[in-house]
């Protein structure tokens, strides 16, 4: 359900958001992170079951392809949203750190493609240079770019 919800409200978010909802989702996507994604996680569980038959999420790609999809969203709608940033950065960062082999199906997915070959102020508002930066915007920037690090790390073996 809040996966339907998730995509429901980033529909959206051109003419309206809500911060708290965002962050319950994040918190969702955190917790499902910890408990469904990894090497230990059986894959015939009956959670992927019905995430096929709901969603269409037939494996552990497809998954991981919602939760990139979600980061580019709040990075692109919420860049001016320090809580909201900062969630979505520690979750892409969380992916980043993960298990040898989920990190190699992160580097496949195209939305992440896309990350690691645009890492401008015109796609993630929140890079963009000002007068005003503060010490925030840059662990911000600081977490995004380690982040991108790591999986440009593993893309290149």
């Amino acid at each position: 359900r809040v996966l339907q919800l998730m995509n429901l409200t980033d529909s959206r978010l051109a003419q309206a958001g809500n911060e708290k909802l965002e962050l319950a989702m994040l918190s969702f996507f955190e917790q499902f992170r910890k408990i469904y994604i990894g090497d230990q996680v059986q894959k015939s569980s009956k959670l992927y079951r019905r995430l096929s038959e709901v969603l269409g999420l037939n494996d552990e790609t497809m998954v991981l392809s919602v939760f990139i999809g979600k980061i580019i969203t709040n990075l692109k709608y919420w860049g001016r949203c320090e809580p909201i940033t900062s969630k979505t950065l520690q979750l892409l960062n969380d992916l980043s750190i993960g298990y040898p082999f989920g990190v190699r199906k992160l580097v496949k997915l195209s939305a992440v493609q896309f990350m690691l070959n645009n890492h401008t102020s015109e796609h993630f508002s929140f890079l963009g240079i000002n007068n005003q930066s503060n010490l925030t915007d840059m662990r911000c920037r600081t977490t995004f770019y380690t982040a991108l690090g790591r999986l440009l790390m593993v893309d290149l073996g």
